[in-house]
């Protein structure tokens, strides 16, 4: 009866872990991970909560990131941290299709968002942002560069009139 014990509660703590579900630091919920690999980078993107996020798509055209979210409770409560690198600007959420207004932060790294529901099964989650950066950055020293080529052409023109 021991070992049938010890080995039931082995399963219980290594199986959860071994499939991404692990309890968050405080302890208040499921912690899942998901790694966004675009642009020749991966984001880490998170998601805890008391609720199962059971996968994560990302467009980076529509600069909008889906969850997949299966909770057993009428009340959910989920955080989620989306590197701004990934997608910034203002933010759009949608929760099964209806737009909703959760608390957020952004810090000098991430955006942390706080949403609360209500209904049990199957939910959408999709969060659509008005940037995304890698794009953005690999076009930004080609705005720069003819930027200050117009500005030199500018003044030199400038100059010629007032001679």
């Amino acid at each position: 009866m021991k070992v049938f014990f010890i080995l039931l509660l082995s399963m219980i703590i290594t199986i959860p872990s071994a499939l991404g579900l692990v309890l968050s630091e405080e302890g208040t919920g499921l912690k899942h991970t998901f790694i966004v690999p675009t642009g020749g980078y991966d984001f880490p993107v998170e998601a805890t909560g008391n609720l199962d996020v059971t996968d994560l798509s990302f467009d980076k055209d529509r600069k909008m990131i889906t969850f997949y979210i299966d909770s057993s409770l009428d009340y959910n409560l989920l955080e989620i941290l989306i590197p701004k690198n990934l997608i910034n600007g203002e933010f759009t959420f949608l929760l099964d299709g209806s737009e909703i207004f959760p608390r957020f932060n952004i810090d000098d790294n991430n955006s942390f968002i706080t949403i609360e529901f209500e209904g049990t099964g199957k939910h959408t989650l999709e969060i659509i942002g008005t940037t995304y950066l890698p794009e953005f950055a690999e076009v930004a020293p080609i705005v720069l560069a003819t930027s200050l080529i117009g500005i030199i052409v500018i003044l030199k023109r400038f100059k010629r009139l007032n001679y």
